[in-house]
């Protein structure tokens, strides 16, 4: 069950964001330029967003698996979402492992060089679990995922878990199982999360959250949106 307190919300403050033109980090990317408590979003991906905004600064950027090449993009950073992500079925099991895992190490070990006292939001999937376990190679990978932002030592950090993630917006690059289980999540929305709940639920929790380190299961994330 998430912890909230609404009290005295933590500023954003200067964001750097990974894989923000994917579908959950495009709606992340959205919550941040509305949130009035982010005062700078910097995005780090593969290709630009195409978005103009005062706030944000697009570094189109190939190195991830470069802590050296990655640190000066987190100098003076207060909060990361890292949201770059693939599917396992589209890459080799080596590919998988090294952008979910090698290349959240390089960020991990930039941050806790540059800006260890920030918060650190992974997004993650459900099933995945810290010790390495997990009912099929991709859950373990993303537990492996886990283990090393919780093995960090930067200050707060959490990982979120969510199960079916239903595209907001329109239908360009939706695949054949969101034609599928969109309407099913609309009807039993506790089955999952729209990818803009997802965002909401994240950025509630790096502003509101109390605790140092956790994980948000999809049910803690709906919870947050009550």
């Amino acid at each position: 069950m998430p912890v909230q307190n609404e009290q005295n919300p933590r500023a954003l403050g200067r964001v750097l964001l990974t894989g923000g033109t994917g579908m959950v980090g495009s709606s992340v990317l959205s919550a941040l330029l509305d949130a009035d408590s982010a005062s700078e979003v910097i995005s780090l991906g593969r290709r630009p967003s195409g978005r103009q905004h005062h706030k944000l600064t697009e570094v189109t950027f190939a190195a991830f698996g470069d802590a050296e090449a990655i640190t000066p993009h987190v100098a003076g950073v207060d909060t990361v979402f890292h949201c770059l992500a693939t599917y396992s079925s589209r890459v080799s099991r080596e590919a998988y492992e090294e952008i979910t895992v090698d290349w959240l190490g390089a960020l991990l070990h930039a941050c806790e060089t540059a800006s260890p006292s920030m918060t650190f939001c992974l997004f993650s999937a459900q099933g995945a679990r810290p010790d390495g376990g997990g009912m099929s190679f991709a859950l373990k990978v993303k537990g492996k995922a886990e283990t090393a932002l919780f093995k960090s030592n930067i200050a707060r950090k959490f990982a979120f878990r969510p199960g079916y993630i239903a595209p907001s917006g329109s239908r360009d690059g939706w695949k054949l199982a969101d034609y599928l289980f969109v309407p099913v999540q609309r009807l039993i929305p506790s089955i999952g999360l729209t990818s803009n709940e997802l965002a909401l639920s994240m950025l509630k929790t790096a502003t509101n959250d109390p605790r140092h380190s956790a994980v948000l299961e999809n049910g803690d994330m709906r919870t947050l949106l009550d």
